[in-house]
């Protein structure tokens, strides 16, 4: 009966011993998901410390930068965007057609200066046919439907995530874009001088 109940304290220190806080070195070391949390899936991780020194938890925020290519993310995706296409394939479409369509499902348009909540945060395996032994990624589900960041140190390193450091910033370029957006709708005379006057000085008070 000794012998069990000290098994079982054992048991529950090595559990108790799984990191739940990720850090950056440990992708950099390419520690594996099992081996952070103690599964292959990598989920349950209440705080990951990331590049930039900040430390980002379950509920706390990050700002969107502009997308690499200028229009779309390549670390965000629409994950409820796929499930809706997927239902509405055609069953006569080619598996490209298919796969275009739910490219174009999950794509995530430019939402710059946004900030989205986060839900979860795992650590997936970068090779999904090496689970156990593989090194694995940042990723984040996000408050906002099936909104998913599929590789936040990625996402940093391009800037479609911004840094807290850089995020005034980011607000000075997305005034700057939108006073450009209205100064376009006075040319083609869709606003007043008035109207565009006021929402000048509005943004103005961002613009550095």
């Amino acid at each position: 009966m000794k012998k069990i109940t000290i098994l079982c304290v054992f048991m529950g220190l090595c559990l108790f011993s799984i990191a739940q806080t990720v850090t950056y070195q440990d992708i950099l070391d390419q520690k594996s998901a099992r081996e952070l949390t103690g599964k292959t899936g990598g989920d349950k991780i209440t705080a990951y410390v990331a590049s930039d020194g900040v430390t980002y938890t379950v509920g706390s925020t990050i700002t969107y930068g502009y997308p690499s290519n200028g229009k779309y993310y390549l670390y965000f995706r629409d994950e409820t965007g796929s499930w809706l296409s997927m239902i509405a394939e055609d069953e006569k479409a080619s598996s490209a057609d298919r796969a275009a369509d739910r490219e174009r499902a999950e794509r995530v348009e430019n939402r710059a200066g946004g900030v989205a909540t986060i839900k979860k945060i795992q650590c997936l395996p970068v090779d999904p046919f090496n689970r156990k032994t593989s090194g694995c990624k940042i990723y984040l589900v996000l408050n906002r439907g099936g909104l998913v960041c599929t590789n936040f140190e990625e996402a940093i390193a391009t800037r479609e995530v911004v840094i807290k450091a850089n995020q005034d910033d980011v607000a000075s370029e997305a005034a700057l874009q939108e006073l450009k957006k209205w100064k376009e709708k006075l040319d083609l005379q869709i606003i007043t001088q008035e109207e565009y006057d006021a929402k000048k000085a509005e943004l103005m008070k961002k613009i550095k």
